[in-house]
């Protein structure tokens, strides 16, 4: 398989699925749904975790997120927690499920399109996929938030009880922020499994997760660098500033996610086609 070939199809794909407007739109949708996310992943955590390591885990699981991004989901958080109580988790666990699945909605039109498949899924099955996604991923999110925060005090136990020491310790820190990256990569592999119509197999480890996820974290970096050396939006739109830097992190996400996604289906179209046949028929990209 020529890298140059498979790199020419991959732009191709990207251009003739307008993936930066598909983004866009996600963008949109995400905006809707990025704040009932958290607070039906919080409502869960909160179940489970005490609140100061549910806002521990945020700030560690939010490191590599512009300080914009990062100030919007600590003040929601912050208020969260205050508000928590079991009449709140009961009255809202409803309202913000449903919130965050219409991300989730809007991810499976933009992935249909992508892999080229016509929906034949009812409306009904459609949104009750939306809605198990969300629960799947706010769960795999409460266990890297656990992860995250509870792996040091397990770490000092067991050192302590098999005598590692400092050794074991700086291990089982490294492992966790694998483990979390792992889960990361559940969380795209779910997303690009279950929510477009495809009989495509479950994997956790594909190109396209694995460079799509990468890719975030370093637009999610170098986003962060830029605004922190040249921001201007706050002198250009003013109080809107810190919303419009957070609608553009959005965008960005949602090209990685779904460059990612170009790759698996351009990877799997041209395992399916010989290189001399679809160089003959450039416009045909994709598998039925």
């Amino acid at each position: 398989m020529r890298v140059r070939f498979v790199v020419r199809r991959l732009v191709h794909a990207i251009v003739e699925d307008n993936v930066t407007d598909k983004a866009a739109m996600l963008a949109y949708y995400a905006v809707m749904s990025i704040f009932p996310m958290v607070v039906f992943v919080g409502t869960l955590a909160l179940l489970v975790l005490p609140p100061a390591t549910v806002h521990q885990g945020l700030g560690m699981a939010t490191e590599a997120l512009p300080h914009s991004v990062r100030e919007l989901l600590d003040a929601r958080v912050d208020a969260l927690i205050d508000a928590n109580s079991t009449g709140f988790a009961v009255a809202t666990f409803a309202f913000a499920l449903w919130g965050a699945s219409r991300g989730a909605v809007g991810l499976t039109t933009a992935l249909d399109t992508i892999y080229a498949k016509q929906d034949r899924r009812s409306y009904l099955r459609r949104q009750a996929t939306a809605i198990l996604v969300t629960i799947g991923v706010a769960l795999v999110a409460v266990v890297a938030l656990a992860l995250l925060v509870v792996g040091p005090f397990v770490t000092h136990y067991v050192a302590s009880w098999v005598g590692g020491g400092s050794a074991f310790e700086t291990a089982w820190d490294i492992s966790r922020w694998v483990g979390a990256g792992l889960l990361v990569l559940a969380v795209w592999a779910i997303v690009y499994r279950f929510l477009p119509d495809t009989d495509a197999p479950f994997r956790i480890f594909t190109p396209g997760a694995v460079i799509g996820v990468l890719g975030w974290l370093a637009i999610s970096a170098l986003f962060g660098v830029y605004i922190g050396r040249f921001n201007s939006y706050s002198a250009m739109y003013g109080a809107l500033g810190g919303a419009i830097i957070f609608l553009l992190w959005l965008w960005l996400s949602g090209i990685a996610l779904l460059v990612g996604a170009e790759i698996n289906h351009v990877l799997a179209d041209v395992r399916e086609h010989t290189p001399v046949a679809a160089a003959r028929e450039p416009h045909v990209i994709r598998a039925t």
